[in-house]
């Protein structure tokens, strides 16, 4: 009998191949064993064979491989190298029953002196714990990219609201300087106007003709409208302690007949269409307000040969009815350039202007402060589109004691 026919035959590879160093494998992360003679024989392992199968080098070695790997797909693997001399890639089917997934391993031969070979070598690919010891360093490193990106917008979201919070105070030290500066203006203009006042009085006694006396009727018309703007600087006192009803066709006549010569002297119609008288009730003075600086924006936006549209309608249903109260439509809009998209957002900002020196910035953020405080709401509509540009701001104005009457249905009853 031959040594190869022995079933307790253990080949020395190191003594039938020289060169073999099996010391090369001790430091591979993957686990590595050697086998020897047909019955397959443990040789050697390395220390991360040990650790797979959770024991010794000198309770491994020596023993055959079927007692250490009872698994179905190995032996056959190792028979077929064994007898053919060709290298051989395994990966053994998942379990659904058993926690690994699956494990893959790498078989071949090495040459000895007889035609078989000495043994062969069994090396682990990959195993369920790698795998899984893979997966979950996978899993958290995407944890981790993902809460670096939270952290990052948190950041980027508080770093916002600061600059928020900065420029609400730089805005409102601007608004306590302006209404320093507005009680201390109105006060210095009010005293000469009242001394022309008085003296205006005085000279009308002396006028004997009717053209001189209504010279000074005028001119004292004037000088009651100036104390009255100066009493209506940005709007820091109202007309009166208690609203009042009024019409909205009247004011809105009275401000668009004010504002026409100016409007015609640039070149500028100005069409109105009053739908309804509008009867609501609170503060006069601020819906003029809001009515001119809708209505002076619209004139200096426009250019010459432009028309300007001024729409006083009932609130539709749906509007009402998402205001939860009936109320009225007002719109003006204008055939100007339109209005820059980066500057949409930023319109009702106190203190931002397009127009340069020549604007304060607080007239379309005063207009949306009072209407926000009667619990209306303001919209704008723009496009820069050639031919086609213009803007229109649309404000809901709410009626307490509104009758809904279009002025085509009054004058048909």
């Amino acid at each position: 009998m031959d040594a190869e026919s022995n079933p307790n035959y253990r080949a020395d590879p190191a003594s039938e191949w020289p060169g073999l160093h099996v010391s090369i494998f001790d430091g591979s992360p993957l686990p590595v064993a050697i086998v020897t003679g047909a019955t397959h024989f443990v040789y050697y392992v390395n220390p991360a064979f040990c650790c797979m199968m959770g024991k010794s080098k000198d309770e491994l070695i020596g023993n055959s491989f079927a007692e250490i790997m009872p698994k179905d797909g190995c032996l056959p693997t190792l028979d077929r190298v064994h007898r053919t001399g060709e290298a051989e890639t395994h990966t053994e089917p998942e379990q659904p029953e058993a926690h690994s997934l699956y494990w893959s391993y790498t078989v071949w031969p090495f040459p000895g002196t007889g035609e078989r070979p000495a043994g062969v070598v069994f090396k682990v690919t990959e195993t369920a714990r790698f795998h899984q010891q893979a997966t979950a360093m996978n899993q958290e490193l995407m944890l981790a990219v993902v809460r670096q990106h939270e952290l990052t917008a948190q950041l980027q979201q508080e770093i916002a609201e600061r600059k928020r919070m900065e420029q609400a105070l730089v805005n409102s030290e601007k608004l306590a300087v302006t209404a320093r500066f507005a009680a201390s203006m109105a006060h210095e203009i009010n005293n000469p106007l009242g001394a022309i006042t008085n003296l205006m009085f005085l000279l009308a006694p002396l006028q004997t003709t009717p053209e001189a006396q209504a010279y000074v009727a005028m001119v004292d018309d004037q000088l009651k409208a100036l104390g009255h703007i100066t009493t209506q600087t940005l709007k820091f006192h109202r007309d009166s302690n208690q609203p009042t009803e009024f019409k909205l066709s009247s004011v809105l006549r009275e401000v668009s007949d004010f504002y026409h010569p100016h409007a015609k002297k640039l070149g500028v119609v100005v069409n109105q269409r009053i739908e309804t008288e509008g009867i609501t009730v609170g503060f006069r003075g601020e819906i003029v307000q809001v009515i001119s600086n809708l209505l002076l924006n619209a004139v200096d936006a426009t250019p010459a040969g432009g028309q300007i549209s001024v729409h006083l309608y009932p609130a539709p249903t749906w509007l009402c009815a998402a205001r939860t109260r009936c109320g009225y439509c007002l719109s003006v809009a204008d055939t100007g350039s339109g209005i820059d998209p980066q500057h949409r957002a930023r319109i009702f900002e106190p203190f931002f202007t397009t127009k340069g020196e020549r604007g304060t910035g607080l007239g379309l953020w005063v207009c949306a402060g009072i209407v926000n405080r009667i619990g209306g709401s303001i919209r704008v509509w723009t496009t820069r589109r050639p031919d086609h540009s213009g803007t229109c701001f649309s404000v809901f104005l709410p009626a307490e004691k509104a009758t809904f009457v279009p002025l085509r249905r009054k004058y048909e009853r």
